[in-house]
């Protein structure tokens, strides 16, 4: 059904691409499978969002389809191809559509959450090379959505860090020294997070916020010992301890 979801999109010649959408499916290793389902559910909304702009630019990787004329063969070392296909195919004059009944379900493993956290955060940074494309000629709504939905996440992690900085600074002072506290248990909830493994439901959410956002970390570590900016897949799962990815 999910395919037959997915071809229908292509009767609008105006159609270039279309993906579908991931749902998560619980498991027993499925510790932080509710924050990750949460995370699509608010990603799946922005998505639909982008894509009733005509703005829609990243697919989902394990569920998505392309005219065969417009295939634009992307690198071998490229590693968000579910962005850069997209991107191409709008280059082209032509629309990405977005299915939200095209369904594929994924489990939710603990295990592959912060490689593949790294993963997406260095392919939004090699995203940034997107953005000279799209100034021209000009597609405002596109390079809103990028900048906003993909490349200002990167930036949310350097903000927690002025944030606890400022409030350092600041600490003497009301309110900033509750905001200071507040920080800091939240924080301390978040390395209880990680220490235990069968956490309970307050240490979920401080964890798996911290998680996402230390990818950006992880990155500039995989950036400096390897002496480039955007390090091989091969690298970014060693660095999570996993298997590397197999490429279809």
């Amino acid at each position: 059904d999910s395919i037959r979801q997915l071809v229908q999109c292509f009767s609008d010649s105006r159609v270039g691409a279309a993906s579908g959408v991931y749902r998560l499916l619980k498991t027993d290793q499925a510790r932080i499978g509710s924050q990750e389902d949460l995370y699509w559910k608010y990603e799946t909304f922005l998505k639909v969002q982008e894509a009733n702009l005509g703005a829609f630019t990243g697919a989902h990787g394990s569920l998505y389809a392309i005219r065969r004329e417009l295939y634009p063969f992307p690198s071998a070392d490229t590693i968000n191809d579910d962005f850069t296909i997209p991107i191409r195919i709008l280059e082209h004059g032509y629309r990405v559509a977005y299915e939200p009944t095209a369904v594929a379900f994924e489990e939710a493993h603990e295990m592959e959450g912060f490689s593949r956290r790294v993963r997406i955060t260095t392919g939004n940074i090699e995203q940034l090379r997107e953005i000279k494309s799209l100034i021209w000629p000009p597609r405002p709504f596109v390079l809103l959505c990028l900048l906003s939905h993909k490349i200002g996440r990167l930036l949310a992690p350097l903000s927690l860090l002025v944030a606890l900085a400022a409030n350092l600074a600041l600490r003497r002072q009301f309110p900033y020294n509750w905001l200071l506290l507040g920080q800091v248990l939240f924080y301390a909830l978040a390395v209880l997070g990680a220490i235990f493994s069968l956490r309970p439901k307050i240490l979920r959410l401080p964890y798996y916020f911290c998680m996402i956002n230390s990818a950006l970390f992880a990155w500039v570590y995989q950036a400096l010992r390897h002496g480039r900016a955007i390090p091989s897949r091969v690298e970014l799962d060693q660095l999570g301890n996993q298997p590397p990815l197999e490429r279809p």
